[in-house]
């Protein structure tokens, strides 16, 4: 085999002039192909690692309290102190995702931001992977990441470099924020400039990075609440997808929404009270109503005023009837007695042998204004109350913690799931998972388009080139008839002789390959030294600090040379096959 490589290597060098063109020709399609696939890639690394995985993380658990998608806090921030525990071997970070457009006015100039919180660790020691994509994407030119946690400065925040040229704000200036918190009020703050930064991408140029605390201040978060949560993994193309599951396997099935307080009556009776929700629908309250043995009131009649049902015993222990007031108290999961709310009696009924005898049902709108704004204390056997498990008949027209939506992996499936949260038809807080692969799938097949249409247009492209290689390695046969028969005489078999031409124009095609490999480095090079100014146009979103951003693959590079390898080969095959044919005595007797 090598001595038909070093032959093979002998016959390419002898017409160098033909070979020449006709490998120039492969080097420029070879060039064209890795070009394009390089660009492909940048733009899909630019969405995926330099928008969505700030924005996003590679894992997301989205959470929308009473189905409002503007409204993401979960009020009990422990439910997910699991995710560190049971995913520390591939979890690189875990951080709330802490946002809202505010109106940002600064010296004579207002402006749409988007204030970001960020938890600046100080005893945090990034690796050099981290330093180097916090650097492209965010690099400071004025003031440091560590003065976000400085207790000097009234709200700290850093501002990118246009921004701040556009509101007229240098460092250390005063910029007033205008934004709605949580609970939908508009509130104003001031906050302090103490970093300038230039962003890697279009996107990142209206962000506003303030201290994540000071941040959830602003917004109405208290200690124990907590937002959507973005996970970054190690090698997330491998893991995002089976934590997402598992995340979703774990919160899926969650506990009974339940509060234990003290009901008081207007005339100051109190008695112990066990408050659950149930489904305001009027089908499912219908289907409810019929379960229970109904005394006094009506369930069309409760369900539209919000009113609540209570049970026999209690009611008398209470002296209170249909129309009746209570105000109930309880302690909340961290031992504070600060929850209360008042309800109106809309009916009585009589429990059955599963139903606590101090049961209060209020309807799931009001029930979750009440259990969300102090998230209640777990009720234990010490209670005494008798809480509905799983097997009752009426459990699921109860209201539990949480809902979770569906796992999704599409991107469409995805946007119908945002549609129908968008609809409000939930007043519990809804619960929603999903990996930046599911967001980012148009951009996937984006970039999968772009690579099929690239090698389409090479092929045809190579097609011609390869009908030139045949053409070529016919004359040369011709011109080698008498060396073929020569070679044959003194016993060199058929299949040498054949593999001999094949490797000629493979090596020819390996050559060329690395060739256009390097004219597309080249070209790479030369078309990303180019700095375009598009910060006010939407084609900016293909540039990283205003340059084109290309990403060639080692894969990819390696995979299209042995593609053009085999396409030469096995065009060179039938007539390398042609030649090995001739008979020795013939091709001796050649002439031209």
């Amino acid at each position: 085999m090598f001595l038909l490589l070093r032959l093979s290597l002998r016959n390419l060098f002898r017409q160098k002039r033909r070979n020449l063109l006709l490998g120039s020709a492969m080097a420029i399609g070879v060039a064209l192909l890795v070009l394009a696939n390089a660009f492909s890639n940048g733009l899909t690394d630019i969405m995926m690692n330099k928008v969505l995985r700030w924005v996003t993380g590679h894992v997301t658990i989205g959470v929308y309290e009473r189905g409002r998608m503007m409204s993401q806090v979960f009020r009990d921030k422990t439910v997910f102190d699991f995710v560190r525990k049971d995913f520390k071997d591939v979890l690189l970070e875990s951080e709330e995702a802490i946002g809202v457009m505010v109106r940002g006015i600064g010296n004579g100039k207002a402006d749409n931001l988007i204030l970001v919180g960020v938890d600046i660790d100080p005893n945090e020691v990034l690796d050099e992977k981290a330093l180097k994509e916090m650097e492209e994407s965010f690099h400071l030119v004025q003031g440091r990441w560590e003065d976000l946690n400085d207790a000097r400065y009234e709200n700290p925040v850093i501002l990118s470099e246009d921004r701040c040229r556009y509101l007229n704000l240098k460092l250390h200036d005063v910029v007033r924020l205008r934004l709605r918190n949580i609970f939908g009020q508009d509130q104003a703050a001031r906050a302090t400039v103490v970093g300038i930064m230039t962003t890697g991408n279009i996107f990142m140029g209206p962000v506003v990075f303030g201290n994540v605390e000071q941040v959830k201040t602003l917004l109405g978060y208290d200690e124990h609440s907590c937002g959507s949560i973005n996970l970054t993994l190690k090698e997330p193309q491998k893991n995002a997808r089976w934590v997402a599951d598992a995340i979703h396997d774990r919160l899926q099935a969650p506990g009974l929404a339940a509060i234990a307080g003290t009901a008081e009556a207007e005339d100051g009776r109190r008695a112990r009270a066990l408050v659950m929700g149930f489904n305001g629908n009027s089908t499912e309250a219908q289907a409810l109503a019929a379960h229970l043995e109904i005394l006094a009131g009506s369930m069309e009649k409760t369900r539209l005023d919000k009113a609540a049902w209570v049970a026999q015993p209690l009611a008398r222990e209470l002296g209170v009837g249909v129309g009746s007031a209570l105000s109930v108290r309880y302690t909340d999961k961290w031992g504070a007695p600060t929850g209360n709310f008042t309800l109106r009696v809309g009916g009585i009924f009589r429990p059955g042998k599963q139903w606590d005898p101090r049961a209060i049902l209020l309807t799931d709108h009001r029930f979750y204004e009440a259990f969300y704004a102090h998230w209640p204390r777990p009720i234990t056997t010490a209670d005494g109350f008798v809480l509905p498990g799983k097997d009752h008949p009426d459990y699921d027209f109860l209201s539990p913690e949480w809902i979770m939506l569906p796992r999704t992996y599409t991107t469409e499936d995805m946007m119908k799931k945002a549609r129908e949260l968008g609809k409000g038809k939930w007043h519990a807080t809804v619960i929603d998972i999903g990996t930046m692969y599911e967001t980012a799938e148009e951009i996937l097949k984006m970039q999968g388009v772009l690579n099929l249409i690239t090698i389409a247009a090479v092929l045809v492209l190579f097609a011609i080139i390869l009908i030139g290689v045949v053409n070529t390695l016919r004359m040369t046969i011709r011109e080698r008839t008498r060396e073929i028969g020569t070679i044959r005489a003194i016993g060199m078999q058929r299949s040498d002789v054949r593999n001999a031409f094949i490797y000629e124009t493979m090596l020819l095609a390996f050559f060329s390959s690395i060739m256009g490999v390097l004219l597309a480095l080249l070209a790479m090079w030369g078309l990303s030294s180019i700095t375009l100014n598009m910060s006010d146009n939407p084609m900016g979103m293909f540039l990283v600090k205003g340059h084109l951003y290309f990403l060639p693959t080692l894969g990819s590079v390696a995979g299209y040379t042995l593609l053009i390898m085999v396409l030469a080969g096995a065009t060179a095959w039938f007539p390398a096959r042609r030649a090995a044919r001739l008979a020795p005595g013939a091709a001796l007797r050649h002439s031209e």
